[in-house]
């Protein structure tokens, strides 16, 4: 009985989608959390990196993970602090960012730059960050 509400629980975890000042997060049945950055223009703080990386956390129960990030359409960019947070992490095996913008472009850039800890690729097409994060083995 106790396997079966664990594995109810995991289910619920992963069927549910996280919504946040700034994004929704949810676990994609294809094998990866996906974040999708919703329409903004605000800026957003280490309390708001800290939280995307709760839920994400919650998701996948604490293992490693490889995550999409949707940043088509919006213009909400993490502040410094928030970007120092998210580079130094160390629980995601692989991460795709989409991007349209060039603001977000660039800043991807940076971050790609920053981000010692983790492989991190930048694409303009969903179908190639999708195929991309399937076929990443970290071995």
């Amino acid at each position: 009985m106790v396997a079966l509400d664990k594995l109810y629980t995991t289910l619920m975890t992963k069927n549910r989608v996280y919504t946040t000042d700034v994004c929704e997060i949810f676990w994609d049945e294809r094998g990866f959390i996906r974040l999708n950055l919703l329409e903004s223009q605000n800026s957003y703080g280490i309390e708001e990196a800290k939280r995307q990386f709760d839920i994400a956390a919650q998701i996948i129960k604490e293992e490693k993970y490889k995550i999409l990030v949707d940043t088509r359409g919006s213009n909400a960019l993490p502040d410094k602090e928030a970007q120092e947070y998210t580079s130094s992490t160390t629980s995601r095996i692989a991460e795709a960012i989409i991007v349209e913008s060039l603001s977000m472009r660039i800043l991807s850039k940076f971050y790609m730059k920053k981000n010692k800890n983790n492989t991190v690729k930048i694409f303009s097409k969903e179908k190639n960050a999708i195929e991309w994060l399937l076929n990443y083995n970290a071995d």
